[in-house]
């Protein structure tokens, strides 16, 4: 579905044909939570989806504020599509884009100190537990910035699940509506459902696939 496509389901679930007790501007709403809350259900299961990378050298620092302009993702002057919603990894990287190592995420202080190559996102702030100079990967699941009038170009590449995100923003409408179509939730369900089966197994030969391993002078393979 293009996004104008889906803003249409959704108005065909509401059947609210009063544009003044639903204007525009509440579909926009509607389809910007649900689509946020799309993508962050696919991240779940397949984090690399909806990702994108930024790739940047700091100033020699323990700590890299990410509201400044060189690798800006946070703040108030983020630009739509940029600003980061979930951090995904932060690895190391040589002049060539070969990754050297990963950085490890933690969440208190005492695994800060004690961790090899420890970072805290704290605010909008990455946190280090020793100097970092090195060239940086951050890999994260940006805000969405959809513009939901557009007819041209599929919303994403998910194109067979798309009519969940007009599920979606129906069960933001029907809080404001007060009435539940158990029929649509009951699709909802479905739906998600299949997504998850979709993206758990999309990758048909991996089942499949054994790894080979052995012995050598230096130990197993």
């Amino acid at each position: 579905m293009t996004p104008s496509e889906t803003a249409s389901y959704f108005r065909e679930l509401i059947d609210e044909p009063d544009t003044t007790f639903v204007t525009q501007a509440n579909v926009t709403s509607y389809l910007d939570i649900a689509y946020g809350q799309f993508r962050q259900q696919v991240t779940t299961i397949d984090p690399l989806v909806f990702a994108t990378v930024l790739e940047f050298t700091p100033s020699a620092s323990r700590q890299i504020d990410l509201t400044d302009s060189a690798h800006r993702v946070f703040g108030p002057d983020a630009t739509g599509g940029t600003r980061m919603m979930q951090l995904l990894s932060l690895q190391a990287i040589n002049g060539v884009g070969e990754v050297i190592f990963d950085y490890q995420p933690v969440t208190n202080l005492s695994a800060h100190v004690y961790t090899n190559d420890a970072y805290m996102l704290r605010g909008q702030v990455l946190r280090f537990n020793r100097e970092v100079s090195r060239k940086l990967r951050m890999t994260y699941l940006p805000e969405h910035n959809v513009d939901w009038t557009n007819s041209s170009g599929a919303l994403d590449d998910l194109t067979m699940f798309h009519d969940m995100v007009a599920l979606l923003a129906y069960s933001q409408y029907s809080m404001r509506d007060g009435v539940e179509n158990q029929a649509v939730l009951r699709q909802l369900t479905q739906r998600t459902m299949a997504l998850t089966e979709y993206l758990s197994s999309r990758n048909l030969e991996s089942g499949s696939y054994v790894a080979q391993v052995g012995w050598d002078d230096q130990g197993w393979l």
